[in-house]
């Protein structure tokens, strides 16, 4: 994944007209070190867990609530602690098909969402509200083994999903971008960011496709065209190793799926709903 673009960010202008992109991951504030600093056994871990080592940053994460923490940005669009990336599991074999990380949510069956609203610059639009509806809705309408409560409003438990606005991860007003992470000890990530771009330039449409991909994320999903990442007009590879790429049994093959709403990127004229074999891998796994 480059710099700047959801689990996938900054789209360069003359692509800004086709497709949208969908996902990256970081905080309000920032500062980023070196590759150089970032130790070999870190790297090593990466590699394993079947990420693309090229690019990783560190980087002094600020949450909404002034906390700090130093994290890993992978792939321009997720963000993983120190601790988290030398606990992963390491199982299953490389696949070719849709796929999932290597932790998946076990320690409970209820997820909580809560959408920002505060009247300050991490509040979500009336338009982005609507759009994380619908993308909650497309969840809980799957009748999964998890279930999603969303809340509007300011207040968030440690292990809820905290939708928010944090216009640091791609401060270009024309460019819309999000970030997440993967689920670590049983529970999901709990942050899900978007940028100004997104917030308020956005479609209801855009934004459902937009969270639900995020949140696809928090729940363990990886990118389907991660091998080409061919939606965001780009010909590369996030990265394969020996371990940690799972595929879903009965999702797209080498060819993938156009119509993912875990593809890397996102057309203009989404309408935010499951493709068919999103919601194979979904039922598949939860």
């Amino acid at each position: 994944m480059r710099n700047l673009k959801i689990c996938a960010v900054v789209v360069c202008t003359v692509l800004l007209s086709i497709f949208t992109s969908c996902e990256k991951e970081s905080s309000e504030n920032f500062v980023n070190e070196s590759p150089r600093s970032i130790s070999k056994e870190v790297l090593a871990k990466i590699t394993k867990l079947n990420y693309n080592p090229n690019g990783v940053t560190k980087q002094m994460i600020t949450d909404i609530d002034g906390t700090k923490k130093e994290m890993y940005l992978i792939e321009d669009d997720i963000i993983m602690s120190y601790d988290q990336i030398m606990s992963a599991d390491l199982h299953g074999g490389i696949q070719s098909k849709q796929y999932r990380t290597t932790n998946l949510v076990t320690a409970t069956n209820v997820i909580r969402v809560v959408g920002y609203n505060g009247n300050n610059q991490y509040g979500l639009s009336a338009t982005a509200q609507t759009g994380l509806r619908y993308a909650i809705d497309n969840y809980n309408n799957e009748n999964l083994s998890i279930r999603f409560e969303l809340s509007i409003g300011t207040s968030w438990g440690p292990n809820d999903i905290l939708v928010y606005v944090d216009n640091s991860i791609n401060p270009n007003p024309n460019q819309s971008s999000g970030i997440a992470g993967f689920p670590s000890n049983g529970l999901p990530f709990t942050r899900v960011r978007i940028n100004n771009g997104a917030n308020t330039t956005q479609t209801n449409q855009h934004l459902e496709h937009l969270l639900a991909h995020e949140i696809g994320h928090c729940i363990g999903f990886r990118h389907t065209d991660w091998d080409t990442r061919k939606t965001c007009g780009e010909n590369s590879n996030e990265g394969v190793s020996n371990d940690g790429l799972v595929y879903i049994p009965g999702t797209a093959g080498p060819g993938g799926d156009a119509n993912s709403i875990m593809n890397a990127c996102y057309p203009a004229n989404t309408d935010g709903e499951w493709s068919h074999y999103d919601r194979v891998a979904l039922n598949y796994l939860y």
